[in-house]
């Protein structure tokens, strides 16, 4: 019976630890690895970032690689600040960004320090300078694919359209001249009015 035991529990450890190590696999990678180029230039991610505020000598490049995820890859800037031995990093856009709403702003910074932070925390500013491995975005429309069928019918629609138009011209009243809308009113006030009584 012992043997029998033994063999079930090594099967039940076997089994989870199976379980945790597919769960471990599974999430999503937290953490980046920061190459340095220069004093304030480093590279997370193929994305090269520019070191633009050191407050009180928050920024550490391993935590920052430690901390970092793939949501912070869409920022322009991301700051970095420090609150009981951890760090918390927050992105922000550039004022150019048109589509992000006002408080995701790098202007609002001091806004974000005195609300959310530490008072008088350390803390570091990047902006991202280079995205190597994204697309450039076009302003250029896309056209849509069409062929003369198409646009043959559209514009024979236009052009029943505007020759029913043409038909029926509006009419357009003639202007009265102050003289006639006068003699009209009173021509209205001198009419008298009878009142008959009924007869029995």
């Amino acid at each position: 019976m012992t043997k029998d035991k033994e063999n079930i529990t090594e099967e039940v450890t076997a089994v989870l630890s199976e379980i945790v190590d597919d769960n471990e696999k599974e999430k999503p990678q937290k953490g980046k690895e920061v190459f340095p180029i220069n004093e304030t230039e480093f590279m997370i991610d193929n994305r090269r970032y520019k070191l633009v505020a050191n407050y009180r000598e928050g920024f550490d490049a391993t935590r920052l690689g430690e901390r970092y995820s793939d949501v912070l890859a869409k920022y322009d800037y991301i700051v970095g600040d420090w609150g009981y031995e951890q760090l918390r990093l927050k992105g922000f856009f550039a004022v150019r960004n048109r589509k992000s709403a006002p408080d995701q702003k790098i202007t609002m910074l001091e806004d974000y320090l005195y609300e959310y932070c530490n008072f008088g925390c350390a803390y570091f500013v990047i902006e991202c300078v280079d995205r190597q491995n994204e697309k450039p975005k076009t302003n250029r429309r896309r056209k849509r694919p069409h062929n003369k069928k198409n646009k043959q019918a559209h514009v024979a629609e236009k052009t029943e359209k505007t020759a029913k138009q043409t038909k029926s011209k509006p009419v357009i009243k003639k202007k009265q001249t102050k003289e006639k809308k006068a003699k009209m009113v009173t021509q209205k006030e001198t009419k008298e009015f009878v009142i008959r009584k009924k007869e029995d």
